[in-house]
């Protein structure tokens, strides 16, 4: 054999071993195919090791690609020339191989061969398939992906947008093709200078990944938040993944204010405070939105505002009291219906024929309203969002009306509730000092002047004896003296009874003199020395209002006896600004923090639902060092009424 040839050989088949490629020759007339070595390795058995036929290399060929490599081989023989396929073979060990098989037809007078080369492209294959799923990944995973590139020796350049995801699209809320290669802050121009900037400088300068928390406002106006994670790439890059939680953040936020208005429902604040945060959580939520409560009438017939801290004061007033009806724009539809009313553009929509030149005159385009119903199926009035655009509903939108609605609901309902039970407290807290005022007037009028003309007849029994000489013995004028001692005591009682039941210096001489009096007769019962100070004792009250204060002065002195063991109680009465102030402070032990809220103390309740009934307020603290004080506001008018 030539030398030349053998070292030919040898060379081919070393090119073989390297590239992993294989060669094959396959003669028909003589139906003989050759392996190489490589080839022999490559379907898993060693070189030369046994004879090779058609019938065996089919037997190799994965059985569902066993019909593509006979087309295959039917039509390179049809067309002549070179021929292209992709097989799957089947080694030994049962291993899956795919291969590239290349080759052309060769024919002469007197043969016809098929010479090939086979490729095992599996590795190959499996990286490409694995760069197409993260590819496949990169674009449909719902985190914005970018690599920034910069061309500062020093970092200290700007960052050049270089690639991207469709998600950081929707982000940046603009098309980035035309401005891959602009640099971050043409980019996001409300975001320049800040975290996101600083966190690829950083990850540029120290080649370590950080996290970082940013807000952003896209070009399309609306503000996202974002979790954001920078990490190194090679060529002087940084990749920047941004996860939108605008949704998440918001929703926490949106549960946070819920249970907000939850706290301040059951602990009894102002009905407008609950529905104020109410709606801000859901502007906050859902922006652009301006929302608005309006609450029906006890008449059922009008609405009236309830709380819009976004609408204009200029608005509201407008709508207040406006009839509802079934073409009353979408609030007064709402109501009427019983259904919800999304109104997309109020410059179009007949139900705002009589009021779209006002919602015109101040920007509002689009108005979606829902009824608030009781849990007995009562319209309390309406939830809705304005818009300044034309807007229709989305899913998620409907599904906030309905929650916010029915939040509104229950402190709407719980406000009632609590109105109709102060209502029936005050009824029977005006019945219960009527009663008084009738029982200790009887008591002083009708008992007092019978028991005094006893203590006369006694009186005049003695005068009567000794103007007629007659000799009383000793034992009767002990008895007479005996019986006008237990009168003076019973109509001293009859007194005191009738005062407790309702003093009539409080009615008399008014409400500073009936506090120094109970002061005086609480210090004289106790030992406890209490002091008054008053800016104005000449202070006209309505005689429900003086009533209220007086009866939580009592009451308030009564804790102090029971529980305060103090030594000194000090009280301050004052009016400012058409408010009264009564603060009762002493110096004993102290009220807990969680006995002044809870609710099962009845006494302070008491003196709660008093204050509260007239638009006032208590306030019960411990004070320091020790001690506690009571500080009771009431509104009152200049005239004296409440």
């Amino acid at each position: 054999m030539d030398h030349r040839t053998t070292l030919a050989e040898r060379t081919l088949a070393i090119t073989e071993r390297i590239t992993h490629i294989g060669s094959w020759e396959w003669q028909l007339q003589a139906n003989t195919v050759r392996w190489s070595d490589e080839l022999f390795r490559i379907y898993g058995f060693a070189p030369q090791s046994r004879p090779v036929t058609p019938e065996f290399f089919l037997s190799r060929v994965y059985p569902e690609d066993r019909e593509l490599v006979q087309e295959g081989v039917r039509q390179a023989l049809e067309r002549g020339g070179k021929f292209h396929w992709r097989e799957r073979i089947v080694r030994p060990d049962g291993s899956v191989r795919v291969l590239d098989t290349v080759g052309e037809v060769l024919k002469t007078e007197d043969t016809t061969s098929l010479l090939g080369t086979c490729r095992d492209v599996t590795d190959e294959q499996q990286r490409l398939e694995q760069v197409r799923r993260f590819a496949d990944i990169c674009h449909n995973i719902q985190i914005g992906l970018s690599v920034w590139a910069t061309a500062a020796d020093d970092d200290s350049g700007p960052f050049l947008l270089t690639t991207y995801n469709p998600v950081l699209e929707r982000i940046a809320g603009l098309p980035l093709a035309p401005l891959v290669g602009q640099p971050f802050h043409a980019i996001f121009p409300n975001a320049a200078a800040g975290a996101i900037e600083a966190l690829l400088r950083e990850v540029a300068q120290s080649e370590q990944t950080y996290e970082v928390d940013a807000a952003l406002l896209g070009s399309d106006g609306l503000s996202r938040h974002l979790s954001c994670k920078g990490f190194p790439l090679p060529g002087r890059s940084v990749g920047l993944a941004l996860l939108d939680t605008t949704q998440q953040t918001r929703e926490r936020a949106l549960q946070a204010a819920e249970q907000a208005v939850l706290e301040q429902v059951a602990t009894g604040a102002p009905l407008q405070r609950a529905l104020e945060t109410l709606i801000r959580a859901v502007e906050e939520h859902a922006p652009p939105t301006i929302g608005s409560i309006l609450l029906l009438d006890s008449d059922g017939l009008r609405v009236r505002h309830g709380a819009a801290p976004g609408l204009p004061r200029s608005y509201q007033a407008e709508i207040d009291g406006s009839r509802i009806g079934p073409k009353a724009g979408s609030c007064g539809t709402a109501a009427f219906l019983r259904r919800a009313v999304f109104v997309d553009d109020i410059e179009t929509d007949p139900l705002w024929d009589d009021y779209r030149a006002t919602a015109l005159a101040h920007d509002l385009r689009a108005c979606w309203s829902t009824p608030i119903v009781s849990t007995d199926q009562r319209v309390l009035g309406t939830f809705a969002f304005y818009y300044k655009t034309p807007r229709k509903p989305t899913r998620e939108d409907q599904a906030l009306v309905g929650r916010a609605s029915r939040l509104a609901g229950i402190a709407i309902e719980r406000q009632q509730m609590e109105a109709v039970l102060r209502n029936l407290s005050a009824h029977v807290q005006t019945a219960l000092e009527n009663d008084r005022t009738r029982i200790a007037r009887e008591i002083h009028d009708d008992l007092g002047q019978s028991l005094t003309a006893l203590k006369m007849d006694i009186a005049w029994i003695r005068r009567r004896a000794a103007a007629t000489g007659a000799t009383l013995t000793e034992e009767i004028s002990e008895k007479l003296a005996s019986m006008s001692s237990f009168t003076d005591g019973v109509i001293q009682r009859v007194r005191q009874i009738s005062s407790e039941l309702r003093p009539g210096v409080l009615d008399d001489l008014g409400l500073v003199a009936a506090i120094e009096w109970q002061a005086q007769a609480f210090e004289e019962r106790t030992g406890t020395q209490c002091l008054v100070r008053s800016q104005d004792t000449e202070l006209t009250l309505q005689r429900e209002l003086s009533t209220a204060a007086f009866r939580i002065f009592q009451e308030a002195l009564t804790n102090v006896a029971r529980h305060a063991g103090a030594h000194r109680v000090d009280v301050s009465i004052m009016t400012r600004e058409s408010e009264l102030f009564i603060d009762i402070e002493d110096d004993g032990v102290g009220i807990p923090a969680e006995r002044a809220t809870n609710p099962t103390s009845l006494g302070l309740l008491g003196i709660r639902e008093r204050a509260q009934r007239l638009n006032g307020d208590v306030l019960v603290v411990p004070t320091e060092p020790h001690g506690t004080r009571v500080s009771l506001r009431l509104p009152i008018r200049p005239d004296g009424t409440p």
